[in-house]
């Protein structure tokens, strides 16, 4: 049997939100933005991990409170 690998460490704060850590990742994806019903959204965040995947299904009031700010960098591979 293969010993379990940790994909996040967890912390929950005094302040009521949660810390995650995740190691080696490889690939963030997120979904498009569905209505269920009126003022309700459905959005689903995915982190793709060496270790694993990560997936948040979020809630919000309206589809512009899934919009994802890419940080102002470059990339230079």
């Amino acid at each position: 049997m293969e010993k379990a690998k940790p994909v996040a460490s967890v912390c929950f704060l005094d302040n009521r939100s949660i810390s995650m850590d995740i190691e080696s990742v490889i690939e963030l994806d997120a979904g498009t933005p569905m209505k269920l019903g009126e003022g309700e959204w459905f959005c689903e965040l995915i982190v793709r991990s060496a270790n694993g995947t990560v997936a948040l299904q979020l809630l919000a009031d309206s589809p512009e409170r899934f919009i994802v700010h890419a940080p102002e960098t470059s990339v230079e591979e």
